[in-house]
């Protein structure tokens, strides 16, 4: 983290009154956001026990910035607590991280309080930050990432995007999510530009169960920002609402997409309204982002080349492999660090110009009854890029084919016309990989009920529990009849 504070500290000289955060509650210029960071570094540094790390809680804001920061700053490993982890999740965090206090972010400065002490775990030399991660189980496990994995990545970055003029950018995930906490915060800062952050409920994600994207959309045209990280479902809120309202258009500098895979219809129409979307690529385990699509020239379908500090290759079957820049380990876990190699679990190949291509996840490839491999994220992405379909999950097997549940309320009372904006898009898919059935639900998949990851990936076999009443195993038994509409 050096260049980091180098820079803050440079910025602090030269241009001290310019604003560093911003938020409706108040701002902080260089000058200010140094001298918070260096006083925060001290109160954290005396609440550090030997092996303990410090978990950070709150909504989007200034102290949960100025916390992170003062954690990094004095060298004592941060875990953010996510918001929309379940109760259940939060308390394994907290018991599993064996965390010595709670810092707790509100609004413009933030608070600590000493935790009940549990079994100290085992914390990698060297580590400043453990970002939980519900992976596929459901029980969160922790990445634990140095300055060094975390420097890295933000470097890369600025490499590939510091060029792209820009003022403002607008944190418009939970800043506990790895991507968002470092090319959101991170990297406007080493860039000198400013950090817009704003309540989630201001963003229309008070309530990650029932998210408003009209009041989302509303919110980025009036946050006066210029650069903003979205996933493959809010980018589409963003493109149908400025499909219904031109004037929520605004010259935006860069639109970065990850958390999942977007349609290259979805891409297209984002980049006709003038939209400057690229999408992007990227793990915990290597410090989150891999890959990002050259803004300047993108190739809606890729991810674009690798960033300069880490190696991709795709093995034989099809898997892409990462090198460098790996974990330190998983918290509580022994002689856990990553190695130089690491297997993604995702599918990918090459273009002819050398960029990445991100297939799907390769344990959620369909099979079905002629045989054919399907990757679910294609259609899910080719789905959710036709206007009112906020959330989608394909699934099936060799029995009852390729089926979808899709959340698109607008749809509600006219699920006719919903039908044929889905005919119309398989009609422009190939015959193997069309749907056999559908459904529409009222109710959106959600992380409070461990359907959702912390950026937004589907949790399928949760989903199978949660929406079909049985395992993935037992799909063949439920018989999906076309249009049929559950709650």
């Amino acid at each position: 983290m050096k260049a980091l504070w180098q820079q803050l500290a440079h910025w602090a000289q030269v241009r001290p009154q310019s604003t560093a955060l911003s938020s409706p509650a108040g701002s902080l210029d260089f000058a200010g956001l140094w001298q918070a960071v260096e006083t925060g570094a001290r109160v954290c540094h005396s609440l550090a026990e030997a092996g303990r790390p410090l978990v950070l809680a709150g909504d989007n804001g200034l102290g949960w910035v100025l916390a992170d920061l003062a954690c990094a700053r004095a060298q004592v490993a941060c875990v953010p607590l996510p918001p929309f982890f379940s109760p259940a999740q939060q308390a394994h965090l907290l018991q599993d991280s064996g965390a010595s206090a709670l810092l707790q972010a509100d609004g413009l400065a933030w608070r600590h309080q000493p935790l009940p002490h549990t079994p100290q775990p085992s914390l990698p030399d060297g580590c400043l930050k453990v970002t939980y991660t519900s992976g596929t189980t459901g029980t969160p496990k922790g990445i634990c990432l140095g300055a060094e994995q975390l420097q890295a990545t933000t470097l890369a970055l600025a490499n590939r995007l510091g060029q792209i003029p820009g003022q403002r950018h607008l944190c418009s995930m939970p800043l506990a999510v790895l991507l968002e906490n470092l090319a959101g915060v991170y990297l406007p800062l080493l860039l000198g530009r400013e950090v817009r952050l704003q309540p989630l409920a201001s963003l229309g994600l008070g309530d990650l169960a029932r998210p408003d994207p009209h009041a989302f959309v509303t919110a980025l045209a009036q946050s006066g920002a210029d650069s903003l990280i979205l996933l493959p479902s809010t980018l589409s809120w963003l493109v149908a609402g400025v499909e219904q309202q031109p004037a929520l258009a605004k010259p935006w500098s860069l639109l970065a997409v990850g958390g999942g895979k977007s349609s290259v219809p979805l891409l297209m129409r984002a980049r006709s309204l003038g939209l400057p979307v690229c999408e992007g690529y990227g793990l915990s385990e290597v410090g989150s982002v891999v890959a990002l699509d050259d803004p300047a020239a993108p190739a809606p379908g890729t991810v674009g080349q690798p960033l300069d500090h880490l190696a991709v290759k795709i093995a034989e079957d099809g898997e892409i492999w990462l090198g460098g820049n790996g974990h330190l380990g998983i918290l509580g876990v022994p002689d856990s660090a990553a190695p130089y190699w690491q297997a993604s679990g995702d599918l990918g190949q090459w273009d002819a110009q050398g960029r990445l291509q991100v297939l799907g996840r390769k344990k959620s490839t369909l099979v079905t009854g002629l045989g054919r491999n399907v990757s679910p994220e294609w259609l899910e992405a080719e789905l959710s890029a036709i206007p009112g379909v906020l959330q989608a999950w394909v699934y099936g097997d060799e029995v009852i084919g390729i089926q979808a549940l899709l959340f698109a309320p607008q749809w509600a009372a006219n699920p006719a016309g919903l039908a044929v904006q889905i005919q119309h898009c398989m009609a422009r898919l190939p015959a193997y990989a069309r749907l056999h059935g559908w459904q529409r639900t009222d109710t959106p998949f959600s992380a409070a009920q461990g359907e959702l990851t912390s950026n937004g990936r589907l949790r399928r076999d949760t989903l199978y529990l949660t929406r079909l009443n049985h395992n993935r195993q037992g799909a063949a038994a439920v018989a999906c009849q076309g249009d049929k509409e559950t709650a």
